[in-house]
């Protein structure tokens, strides 16, 4: 699939050029011509570089430029701005606010095409490097800072879309005496494989990651208690009949849950739906284990 280019400039000539030489290139282009819709199209459309004109009406460049680097859904999209100020202090003040780069106009083809690849092996290389520093190097779950990092995400959203929100500690039942038993190497497989269940039986825009030692957890956005309560039911039994291969033997694990749910009307931090979480996780191996306990506000 093309790449993705979004131009905001208000000149319809400016427009049309840039569109010309981008789609020459096999890009796929969309416009704006003006700064208003351009947060909302970039959340919807995640392009993979933004060319925006820094005078405008209403809402200029720069400001444009401000709003899209303070929002976490668009802030790592490289923008390049397109001006025929290029005067030192006007690049400064772009370079200052986020800005990756800038096009003089009057535009120039091999000016345009350069600077955009620049941009997008930019971002490229930004990518790997994310995905470096956000991954459990044992799992290949999201790592403990990075899952804390997308559960903030979720509760911006989570105030903004007026939802409901549930966050989920896992723990192995009796972790220590599989390493006691097998070792450590086969105390690493197990976790391995829980985390490949745990990833797959989730709902597509849920998270997952390892929250430490043998614990893991789950962010589970826009759901109810009903929902929550059947996926992490899920969840345990398919654990509970899956053989945990370490090497030439395989072996049986439970895990417990503890689930705190939280609508919109609650008012609670995201350290306390953790703790909260935590307690009725430990509820739940008091209670038994191999079992899910659920609280709301």
């Amino acid at each position: 699939m093309s790449e993705k280019i979004l131009v905001v400039d208000d000149n319809r000539l400016n427009v049309r050029l840039l569109t010309n030489i981008l789609e020459d290139e096999n890009f796929t282009v969309f416009s704006a011509d003006n700064g208003l819709p351009v947060l909302e199209m970039s959340r919807k459309l995640k392009p993979d570089v933004i060319l925006l004109d820094i005078m405008m009406p209403g809402i200029d460049g720069f400001e444009v430029c401000k709003l899209l680097k303070s929002d976490y859904d668009v802030k790592d999209i490289p923008i390049i701005m397109v001006t025929a100020k290029t005067e030192g202090y006007d690049i400064k003040k772009a370079l200052e606010y986020g800005a990756f780069d800038y096009i003089k106009k009057p535009i120039d083809e091999i000016e345009v095409i350069a600077r955009v690849q620049s941009a997008l092996r930019l971002k490229k290389y930004q990518h790997h490097l994310r995905q470096l520093s956000m991954k459990d190097g044992l799992t290949g779950l999201y790592n403990h800072s990075f899952l804390i990092e997308l559960f903030d995400r979720e509760l911006i959203k989570q105030r903004r879309d007026a939802g409901n929100i549930a966050f989920v500690m896992v723990d192995i039942d009796h972790f220590k005496e599989v390493n006691d038993t097998y070792g450590h190497v086969s105390g690493n497989m197990v976790l391995k494989e829980l985390a490949n269940i745990l990833e797959s039986s989730v709902r597509e825009g849920d998270i997952v990651g390892r929250y430490g030692g043998e614990e893991f957890s789950i962010v589970l956005p826009g759901i109810n208690k009903h929902n929550a309560s059947l996926i992490c039911d899920r969840i345990r039994a398919t654990i509970e009949v899956s053989k945990f291969n370490i090497g030439s033997e395989s072996i049986k694990i439970t895990v417990s849950m503890g689930v705190f749910l939280k609508d919109i009307k609650d008012n609670i931090t995201r350290n306390e739906m953790i703790q909260k979480a935590d307690e009725v996780l430990y509820l739940a191996k008091n209670n038994g284990r191999n079992r899910i306990e659920m609280r709301t506000y």
